[in-house]
């Protein structure tokens, strides 16, 4: 199954606990490989946010698409990424 990654936006977003956490605000590319990286639950223009903002919301506020279990017309990820810290060593670049 394909998705264009616009259809995307605004997927309400749960755990498989049937937490809500929110609506996809914004979609991460690796545009190297092309792939979904992180699906943020608010927009962000990372070129108009301060650096520690843009990490805040990446560490906090979105959720890695490795985390997807189910993607439909909700997508259903393992956990909170509010319940558990990334380690802000593993954002590359950043």
């Amino acid at each position: 199954m394909s998705i264009r990654i616009s259809q995307l936006y605004g997927r309400d977003i749960f755990t498989e606990k049937a937490e809500h956490l929110g609506k996809v605000g914004d979609v991460i590319l690796n545009l190297e490989s092309g792939e979904v990286m992180r699906l943020s639950l608010r927009p962000f223009r990372a070129h108009e946010l301060p650096k520690e903002e843009v990490k805040k919301i990446i560490q906090e506020e979105s959720i890695g698409f490795d985390e997807v279990v189910k993607l439909g017309d909700i997508i259903i990820c393992r956990k909170n990424p509010a319940k558990t810290r990334k380690n802000p060593h593993k954002l590359a670049g950043l």
